[in-house]
This record gives structure tokens, sequence and C-alpha cells, in this order.
């Protein structure tokens, strides 16, 4: 038992890192998009690196934070009907979305991969002069689809020990 304590809390911490690359994602894109704004219209020198790159980290950002959110409850939800059914059944409804969930995630991040392998092998490179490697940026979604499986796996682990129902009634 201790030991699943311990990988429940490794998982956890896994995910809220994923949390802080995520906003460390934000603060690049941020200084990025700055700069680029900064250099072109102060001193009519664009860069071919800006745009593309914070396009990267804003993608990663939403792939890593989203696990983040769902673990920190953040996302939106309709709880109408969870709100107007008994204990028993609610607890039963989110376990059901929880695996719902997690089957997405495990489907999502399984063609990620193999997204990312046949990009590898084709040699696919971005249309702009950095030309860089596709599977780069795209190792982001099966990395962010892993941490949501983390995510949705202890959500339902929660969810079976109570803990989401006590946060659902405060």
């Amino acid at each position: 038992m201790k030991h699943l304590k311990s990988v429940y809390a490794g998982l956890d911490r896994i995910i809220t890192l994923g949390g802080l690359v995520a906003g460390i994602f934000i603060l690049c894109a941020t200084g990025m998009i700055f700069y680029e704004v900064v250099s072109r219209f102060l001193f009519n020198a664009p860069t071919i690196w800006a745009t593309e790159l914070s396009i990267y980290t804003i993608i990663g950002s939403c792939f890593f934070g989203a696990a983040y959110t769902l673990r920190r409850n953040g996302h939106i939800r309709v709880d109408l009907l969870l709100h107007n059914v008994s204990a028993p059944i609610r607890k039963g409804l989110l376990m059901v979305t929880c695996v719902i969930g997690l089957i997405f995630s495990i489907v999502f991040t399984v063609y990620g991969w193999e997204h990312v392998i046949s990009s590898k092998e084709f040699g696919f490179t971005s249309a702009s002069l950095l030309r860089i490697p596709m599977y780069i940026p795209e190792m982001l979604l099966p990395l962010g689809g892993i941490l949501l499986c983390f995510s949705f796996l202890l959500q339902f682990i929660d969810t079976m020990n109570g803990k989401e129902q006590e946060e659902e009634l405060e």
C-alpha cells in the first residue's frame, strides 16, 4: 500500500511539473512575441524564428496545461446533473467520465506517438527557414497525452476514494 501511495504522489508531482512547464512555455511565448514586436516595429528587423517557436510553445502549454488543469478540477463542466442525483449515482457518473477520458487520452497518446514516428521516418521539417524537424514539436502531443492519462487515472482513484465528492459538495 505504501508503494501505491508513493506512485500516486509521484504521478501527481509529474503532473504538477507539467503544469510548471506549461507556465514556462507561456512565459517564453510572451517573451518571444514581445521581442518580435519590438524588433519589427522599432528596428524594422523581424526575426525568422519568433513566430514559429512561440506557436510551438503555446501548443505545448495547452497540452501540458490540460493535465494540470484537470488535476486541479479547473476545466469547465456542466454539473447540473451531478448536483441533482444521489451520492452513489454521482460517484458512478464521475467514475464513468474518468474512464471515458482515460480511454480518449490513451487513444490520443497512441495516435500522437504514431504521428511523431512517421514524421521522423519521413523526415518532415517545418516550412519556415528554420526547417525544424517536425517530430520535435510534435512530441508535445504524446507527452501531453501521457500527462492527461496520469491525470484521469488519479482523478479516478480520487473519485473511488470519495475525495472528488467531498470537493464537489464544497
